[in-house]
């Protein structure tokens, strides 16, 4: 054995510099694909994520773990992956990998909070542990192997791209109401001239019939028709008789102030000054029963440019909200019926933040149709503050990255 030893040494040392080099190469990937053979999870974990093999246990879960934390979830759960794959359920918000530090205004504030990361294969997870230790992140770990290695356990995935179609249905909504005579009633009153009017707003024959002839047509919102709609129901909102007008903010705290709001001084579309016609018209004719139902849903509908309710309607969405409930309220729609119907036309008028409030609920596994319109119309979600809130929880659409809101003005 002695001899044969020796003879292996001498015959090595003559091999040229290079050739060492090549030999210890082979020699350690013989070994590692030896070791490898033998610990198939290794050998995946290395072709998904190099990174992964090199990072503690404490900074990984499997996909297994994953299910059983999820049930009993306590911390903070995000997508890193880009482009958009999809995503887990649960799922807190979306961070690209490479955007941590420039999103970070989108993780959690407290550095040791219990974090789980994730993407398609791990790697991109992996890399973003890395950069959220070097942010002084505290308790970070990411799914290993990533949503491929949770969806051969049998995970789901949600494709949350479809979301939008959801919200915003191609074909619009159609109101439980009709246009009547409010245009050319609207017109012979003044509160609409119709030459600012035609200037100010591109019109469809459509919408031209109903402004100077009336329709009875369903009022219908879509992506093309918004400011249409919103303009004219500004208009009959301005005009009509309403219990917001004696007793809201703008008929008692902000009485000598009603004309400087962007809904009254904002309205320049009228024949002369706005207020003329403030609370002057019984366009519709309700009942104090019905006026007193007008106010409590009123006080229940926000709208996300703003941080007050309808019964406080300081801006053109405000009002116009009001005369859609006026309306509903009128024809015998159920409570039910008109959140649902006011909600529709908030989402077309402020597209991207309904997008985000039901992305924030379908990470919940709950579909935008089953949400409860009444809530999501509340302070908690559709004022300007509730808004704002959820869009930071929610994070940045993976799927749609360019977004805007709606704005209020004639």
């Amino acid at each position: 054995m002695k001899k044969r030893s020796t003879s292996f040494a001498t015959s090595f040392s003559k091999l040229p510099h290079k050739n060492i080099v090549l030999f210890f190469i082979i020699v350690s990937m013989t070994l590692i694909a030896f070791n490898l053979g033998r610990n198939e999870t290794l050998l995946r974990r290395l072709i998904a994520s190099p990174l992964s093999v090199f990072q503690s246990s404490k900074e990984s879960v499997s996909a297994k773990e994953l299910k059983k934390l999820l049930a009993k979830k306590d911390f903070a759960f995000i997508n890193v992956h880009t482009p958009y794959e999809g995503e887990i359920e649960k799922t807190d918000t979306f961070v690209a990998y490479d955007q941590m530090v420039a999103q970070s205004a989108s993780l959690p504030k407290d550095k040791n909070t219990p974090i789980i990361l994730y993407c398609k294969t791990g790697r991109m997870s992996g890399e973003a542990i890395v950069t959220m230790q070097k942010m002084g992140y505290t308790n970070v770990r990411h799914l290993v192997g990533g949503m491929d290695a949770w969806t051969k356990t049998g995970g789901a995935l949600l494709d949350l791209s479809s979301i939008e179609k959801e919200v915003l249905p191609e074909g619009g909504i159609e109101l439980p109401i009709t246009w009547g005579d409010i245009g050319p009633r609207l017109i012979a009153l003044g509160v609409i001239d119709e030459t600012k009017f035609r200037k100010a707003v591109n019109l469809t024959p459509e919408q031209e019939e109903i402004l100077t002839k009336g329709s009875d047509k369903k009022i219908t919102i879509d992506t093309t028709n918004g400011q249409f709609v919103v303009d004219m129901l500004w208009a009959m909102g301005l005009a009509q008789k309403s219990i917001v007008y004696e007793e809201g903010p703008m008929g008692r705290e902000y009485k000598k102030d009603a004309g400087n709001f962007a809904s009254t001084g904002g309205w320049s579309l009228a024949r002369g000054a706005a207020m003329q016609y403030l609370n002057r018209f019984d366009l519709v004719v309700l009942t104090p029963e019905q006026q007193k139902k007008v106010g409590e849903i009123a006080q229940n509908v926000y709208r996300p440019c703003c941080g007050n309710s309808t019964w406080f309607p300081d801006c053109n969405h405000g009002m116009a909200a009001l005369a859609a409930i006026e309306l509903m309220v009128a024809a015998g729609i159920d409570e039910k019926a008109i959140y649902r119907n006011v909600l529709a036309l908030n989402t077309y008028w402020f597209s991207d933040t309904y997008v985000t409030i039901a992305t924030h609920f379908a990470r919940q596994g709950i579909p935008w149709k089953e949400v409860d319109a009444k809530m999501i119309l509340g302070k908690d979600y559709s004022s300007a503050q509730g808004a704002q809130a959820i869009a930071k929880k929610v994070g940045p659409l993976p799927y749609k990255p360019q977004q805007q809101g709606g704005g209020c003005g004639a």
